[in-house]
């Protein structure tokens, strides 16, 4: 795999936008063809401080890695990211507990060394050290934290990187690096979108998944196992749905989008307290908070790798 290259367009640079392009495939290299208009479909960004701005994306034929065309000044996008305000709030404890169920089946325990790189304000982190998990470290290449001294802390027995391979344009590098600070023997926890379950018809319903201009490359689960592969490790667990795609009453992503869509179609309005009133009232929002578990478009997935002893 090589660096994929970006093309000079006309464009002039707006705010964050950079006036580039992704036109070469980053897996397999083929060139999408920009006179092709069927081969673009138009998504809005639904973070609030970007709401009117949208971004083209487009899917490889050969391998099917779903690319986001514009490339942009990723620091101007999350300077104003939603996540980083996110609270431990009861339903995250829920997702969190699920979330290390999947850790805990393959191994990991209270005395092991782990690393969640890319976490965000840290709050899973936070939630592990409140269930005794001491020996857990958070690394975020846009937090504010000593980011330096948190990758010091390695070896690590297990490395969780959640939702972070669909944000970074050269994934085998990144992780390239994760091999290098993961133990023998250790497993490492890739969170990511399924481009083979995104229809790319139907923006609305997978806004979430493609999350424009963040997510720049959206792969497959035989792409992302190729490239543990090629790093030396052994796929050894799959989960082929979101740990926080839960059959709880309203805990399940498919009534997620319905609430969301509610309440303004942003991603921040789900980090905001809960407006039941608009919840309840919503009849697709009680169908999908009773059943959406079991009709689950499964369109996350976790590939658990195991490195050689």
């Amino acid at each position: 795999m090589r660096h994929q290259d970006s093309a000079d367009v006309s464009a002039g640079q707006q705010g964050g936008r950079t006036g580039k392009q992704r036109l070469d495939c980053s897996v397999c290299n083929n060139h999408v063809d920009t006179t092709d208009r069927l081969a673009f479909v138009t998504f809005p960004c639904h973070v609030r401080a970007f709401l009117g701005e949208s971004f083209k994306v487009w899917r490889c034929p050969n391998c099917r890695t779903i690319h986001c065309l514009d490339v942009v000044d990723l620091e101007h996008y999350y300077a104003k990211y939603p996540f980083a305000g996110m609270e431990l709030t009861w339903p995250f404890r829920i997702f969190y507990r699920n979330l290390t169920r999947r850790l805990t089946k393959h191994g990991f325990t209270k005395d092991q060394f782990m690393l969640d790189y890319g976490c965000g304000n840290g709050l899973f982190i936070k939630y592990l050290q409140g269930c005794g998990f001491a020996n857990c470290h958070g690394y975020d290449p846009y937090g504010g934290n000593d980011n330096d001294a948190t990758l010091q802390q390695g070896p690590f027995d297990d490395i969780l990187l959640q939702d972070v391979l669909e944000h970074v344009e050269d994934p085998s590098g990144l992780l390239h690096e994760m091999n290098n600070m993961l133990a023998p023997g250790g497993h490492i926890f890739v969170g990511t979108p399924n481009a083979e379950s995104l229809d790319l018809t139907r923006p609305e319903e997978f806004l979430n998944e493609v999350h424009v201009p963040y997510h720049l490359h959206i792969y497959s689960r035989k792409v992302v196992e190729d490239m543990g592969r090629r790093q030396g490790w052994t796929p050894v667990g799959f989960f082929d749905r979101p740990y926080h795609d839960r059959p709880w009453f309203g805990l399940n992503t498919r009534a997620a989008k319905v609430y969301q869509q509610l309440v303004g179609g942003t991603m921040d309005a789900v980090l905001e307290p809960v407006q039941p009133w608009k919840a309840m009232t919503s009849p697709r929002f009680v169908f999908f908070a009773a059943v959406g578990y079991w009709l689950s478009n499964k369109s996350d997935m976790t590939i658990v790798f195991q490195k050689s002893q």
